[in-house]
């Protein structure tokens, strides 16, 4: 009798690492924003586009799609694709008004940091987005 293993890894997906579990595990809300040193910038030194952010939640999904959703009504306002690449060292998001790839500074089950580059006080450099899980 011969056993075959010739299917056994058809139609098996990859396992989620560590870094997309917790990314998946709950909607994530920026808390604020700092400078590569750690300073809190003003919110209104912000972008339009990073203020927008500030109201809205996250929420990473296991099929790689990306959901933005209303601080107050949980209502879906955007959504898109994420993945994690440069061996999980950046995270490339694309939704609109909300897309590139942000180095992923930190990630654990109470943070996350991303860093960008982003308009501060009208001047483009590098920022820290510090997200926190939203946890209901």
């Amino acid at each position: 009798m011969v056993i075959s293993c010739k299917d056994k890894d058809k139609n098996e997906t990859p396992e989620p690492t560590a870094k997309n579990k917790i990314l998946v595990n709950y909607p994530w809300r920026m808390s604020s924003v700092t400078d590569l040193s750690g300073k809190t910038i003003p919110d209104n030194q912000l972008g339009t586009d990073t203020k927008y952010i500030l109201k809205m939640d996250i929420q990473f999904q296991q099929n790689a799609t990306v959901k933005a959703l209303d601080q107050i009504s949980s209502q879906v306002i955007n959504g898109g694709t994420w993945s994690l690449i440069n061996e999980e060292k950046a995270l490339d998001i694309k939704i609109i008004g909300f897309s590139g790839e942000f180095g992923l500074e930190e990630l654990t089950n109470s943070r996350m940091k991303l860093k960008s580059k982003m308009p501060v006080g009208g001047v483009e450099q590098e920022a820290i987005m510090v997200f926190q899980p939203v946890i209901k």
